[in-house]
């Protein structure tokens, strides 16, 4: 049975309401009964299944743009790999590993295992490529082409396809831009090297950039901060590669040349917002429609060009987060802004050593928040688990997604208070760490 259907699993608010009662609540200006009204215009596998709705069905949802949907100024410079935040704990030998107190949920022999599982599997795929270098790994540069070039019947059809291989391999989200140098790193930088090399080392000139999306699990990140979520991450880092690499070497095998890019080459927000797939953030990092920031990302650079490329969408996640702020607040190094406004430059006294100054957004301290990873032993991800957007994928949560977007403003502050209510959200939760390790399992994309 679908722990939809069992109430008993279900967290209940303080007040002692349970979740399931979101439908239920009438003292919002009549909000339920616009939430069925909204339903109602859902497909009707969507909502019997619990499935999110596909985005042919949501486009009323999203705005369309032709150019990038935020301001890039015009003295704006491109940025350099060794200018990340990664980077400079490298060369600085900041990175320390203190004892874990293992009498505490969630940093148990059990959770440590779990954590070093995932991270060592990660490590013989791409070796330290997930904070630092280059030409690593599955991100290697120098494969082998097919020596005839594949002829697509049409640039339509040529996107169709590259975007069902991706899936097939492992993707849940993919869109397709064109090379853009603003996202490219003006150099490479590998910090346990200490090496640097451009893009005149680079094997080819990339033409096309197709941004990928992996979802995290939902009932790990919900342990944040922990080496369970840990383990997310490096599993995810470990699919990131799978993925962005099976689908170069599709590619590759048709003709074109392809190098799969985890954090290395270029910015992944940035292209990810070209491509389609996602919007930008309080937190700085990629929110998307179906699991709003719980993904990891990846790309693959390709020469090939007769493709149709994506247009960025933009979904009112920047007017939410201008009321929101919850990932600010959860933020336990205070590393992100709680400025009202995205702005072109950071406001005074923030430390941009680490930022891509120029572009219009919020402004996060890296610094800061690696400091806690030391600290804490853990990648954090507190920021991920506090976003309203992190939802399993209820057809509740749909509705109020849709109504989101379609009425803003008051709402905004609305959905806020629901997911704090619900209990959706919370953080430093030791019992998250319970539900993970239940042996019952759960399921939270109501399909049973």
């Amino acid at each position: 049975m679908s722990d939809l259907n069992n109430q008993s699993e279900t967290p209940a608010s303080p007040s002692g309401i349970n979740r399931r009662g979101l439908l239920k609540l009438g003292a919002f200006g009549g909000l339920a009964s616009a939430a069925t009204a909204l339903a109602s215009t859902a497909p009707a596998k969507a909502m019997a299944t619990g499935a999110a709705s596909t985005e042919e069905s949501n486009a009323h949802l999203f705005t369309e743009h032709d150019d990038f949907p935020y301001v890039v100024a015009n003295d704006y410079e491109r940025y350099h790999q060794e200018r990340t935040a990664f980077s400079y704990f490298h060369k600085n030998q900041l990175w320390v590993y203190p004892n874990p107190d293992m009498t505490k949920p969630g940093f148990t022999m059990e959770d440590i295992a779990l954590s070093i599982g995932a991270w060592d599997l990660n490590d013989r795929l791409n070796s330290y490529s997930s904070n630092s270098g280059y030409d690593l790994g599955l991100y290697n540069w120098n494969n082998p082409v097919a020596p005839e070039k594949h002829q697509f019947a049409s640039k339509e059809h040529a996107a169709n396809v590259i975007k069902r291989a991706a899936r097939h391999y492992g993707a849940s989200l993919v869109g397709i831009t064109h090379q853009d140098d603003r996202w490219d790193y003006a150099s490479f930088f590998d910090g346990v090297k200490n090496e640097t090399k451009t893009w005149a080392d680079f094997p080819f000139k990339p033409k096309t950039v197709i941004a990928l999306a992996i979802e995290s699990d939902y009932e790990g990140m919900a342990t944040t901060p922990s080496l369970v979520a840990d383990a997310v991450t490096a599993e995810g880092y470990a699919r990131m590669s799978y993925v962005a690499y099976a689908l170069s070497s599709f590619l590759r095998n048709l003709g074109y040349n392809a190098v799969a890019s985890g954090n290395d080459l270029g910015m992944s927000v940035p292209y990810a917002i070209a491509a389609g797939i996602g919007d930008s953030s309080r937190m700085g990092l990629l929110v998307t429609y179906n699991y709003g920031p719980r993904v990891r990302l990846m790309k693959v650079y390709t020469d090939l060009e007769f493709v149709e490329y994506d247009k960025p969408k933009t979904f009112g996640v920047r007017e939410f987060c201008e009321r929101c702020k919850r990932c600010a607040d959860a933020c336990p190094s205070k590393a992100i802004s709680q400025e009202d406004k995205m702005s072109l430059y950071p406001h005074e006294g923030h430390d941009a050593s680490t930022n891509n100054v120029g572009v219009e957004k919020w402004w996060t301290d890296s610094k800061k928040c690696l400091q806690y990873w030391n600290d804490s032993n853990t990648n954090c991800g507190t920021c991920i688990t506090a976003c309203p957007y992190n939802k399993p994928d209820f057809w509740q949560h749909r509705m109020i997604e849709k109504m989101n977007s379609l009425m803003p403003g008051p709402l905004h502050t609305f959905m806020r208070e629901m997911d704090i209510w619900f209990g959706f959200g919370d953080t430093f939760d030791e019992k998250a760490v319970a539900r993970f390790w239940d042996p019952k399992g759960r399921k939270y994309d109501g399909r049973g």
